[in-house]
């Protein structure tokens, strides 16, 4: 099966990287893993040269395959920790100057994290909005229930299942977007001037979401593969803080999944201290593994998880179909809903429905995980080249963007101007903290194929890279 090794090596990366097996450990011999693994030997082999040309794991004569001390191997710089105070966010001119120079005609697409075109199959989705059409009749021209299509919360909670997660479609609510849904989470959780926590760097929308809602903003240090949990904990046992944001899967912009240990512990804590998790999962079903990542509401046995997704970044982002599972807070949810926005596209709710149960999605996923784990080997082996020396970079598990750090000194935000005027879009760290940090970090979208146009601009970029180390 074509590429079926990388998806096995990124399985296999990741058992490593959470100690399930130990620096000197001797690995399945290349024939016992393929039978394991229900493949050939060839798959088995190629798996293992791929893991080995990454540094994790090493070939030893007439011995076999062990995996490496990974202690100080490279997986992207070490965050510094911090402690910081609540406050205000006060950098949306910034957010908004690098927003508008990836929105920027004809630039090279490695600012807004999105998906080529190539990806998305387009056809089929094409061919699903017409059966939506002829099927809805009538019913085209009607505003679809206020807690969403059952037809399609009933496709979701099936598809949801056959990955390990039980969510009937009850308790599903689907929204314009999963951003859509962290704003009605916060609303339902918090008022104006209420303390929200939220791992640091995150996504710069968020900030701009709770600037907008008059929310201030705890920052929590995260290290680069994974959150400083004592400092999560000792937020969420905070009175002052009302919810916490949590991404648990393909980090944006990091990159990293939590544990399994430290998603159990974040489901405890939210029932032990009362303290609602707003749970961003927009890149759950992006990752480089065979299955999928269960998310933290797995856990959740007692409804303080609010969990968010949507098809933004696994399939169509300008569809702005997206859901939640509000726990607790379901019948509040689909009341604000009703209030504030009636509802949601009902063609593109049941073309979507349409292409969850006739396959297309969970074969579009298959597809998708092969392309981009081959795509972020490629990124980065290219960005190892072209860049300054001393740069280090993010070793994602999913999803489709790397975070680049250069030397302390770096500006990034200097980077990001030089190459906007060489029409090369970027994201500078700075707009990932509403503190100022992470100045001498970018982060790149590697969500199209790295074809020969794209490469060159990558070399441009590390040309500029190294133009402003000197």
């Amino acid at each position: 099966m074509a590429a079926l090794y990388r998806l096995l090596a990124a399985q296999l990366q990741r058992e490593i990287r959470e100690h399930r097996w130990g620096a000197g450990q001797r690995l399945p011999s290349v024939r016992q893993f393929a039978h394991q693994h229900n493949v050939s030997v060839t798959t088995a082999i190629q798996c293992y040269r791929t893991l080995e040309s990454e540094g994790l794991i090493t070939a030893r004569p007439q011995s076999g395959f062990y995996v490496r001390d990974t202690t100080h191997a490279e997986a992207g710089a070490e965050l510094q920790d911090f402690t910081a105070a609540p406050g205000v966010v006060t950098n949306i001119a910034e957010i908004e100057q690098v927003q508008r120079a990836a929105a920027t005609p004809g630039s090279a697409p490695f600012g807004i994290s999105l998906l080529s075109p190539q990806l998305i199959p387009l056809t089929e989705l094409q061919r699903s909005l017409h059966r939506a059409t002829l099927k809805l009749g009538e019913r085209l021209v009607h505003y679809a229930p206020p807690q969403g299509d059952k037809a399609l919360r009933e496709a979701l909670a099936q598809h949801f299942a056959t990955d390990g997660l039980a969510l009937p479609a009850r308790d599903l609510l689907i929204t314009n977007g999963c951003m859509d849904a962290i704003c009605l989470a916060l609303q339902l959780t918090t008022e104006p001037g209420d303390v929200v926590a939220l791992p640091s760097p995150c996504f710069s929308g968020l900030l701009q979401l709770i600037e907008s809602l008059d929310r201030r903003l705890l920052e929590i240090p995260l290290h680069r593969s994974g959150i400083r949990m004592q400092a999560l904990e000792a937020a969420m046992a905070n009175p002052e803080v009302k919810a916490c944001v949590v991404t648990a899967n393909h980090h944006n912009p990091l990159g990293f999944s939590l544990s399994v240990n430290d998603k159990q512990r974040i489901a405890a804590w939210a029932a032990e201290y009362r303290c609602p998790v707003i749970e961003d999962d927009v890149f759950g079903e992006c990752g480089f593994d065979l299955n999928r990542s269960l998310p933290i509401k797995h856990w959740d046995r007692d409804g303080w998880v609010f969990w968010c997704s949507a098809f933004s970044k696994a399939l169509v982002p300008a569809y702005r179909i997206g859901w939640c599972a509000p726990g607790r807070y379901l019948l509040s949810a689909v009341q604000r809903w009703r209030a504030q926005a009636v509802s949601v596209n009902l063609p593109l709710q049941v073309a979507l429905a349409d292409f969850v149960n006739t396959g297309h999605y969970r074969r579009h996923l298959q597809r998708l995980r092969l392309a981009l784990a081959e795509q972020l080997t490629a990124y980065r082996r290219t960005l190892k080249n072209v860049m300054p020396a001393e740069t280090a970079i993010s070793r994602p598990d999913g999803g489709f963007v790397l975070w680049l750090t250069l030397a302390e000194s770096f500006d990034g935000m200097a980077l990001f101007e030089a190459a906007a005027a060489r029409n090369i879009s970027i994201v500078p760290g700075q707009v990932f903290s509403s503190l100022g940090r992470y100045r001498n970090c970018i982060r790149i979208n590697c969500g199209w194929p790295l074809e020969r146009r794209l490469k060159r601009n990558l070399q441009v970029l590390g040309e500029i890279a190294s133009e402003l180390s000197r």
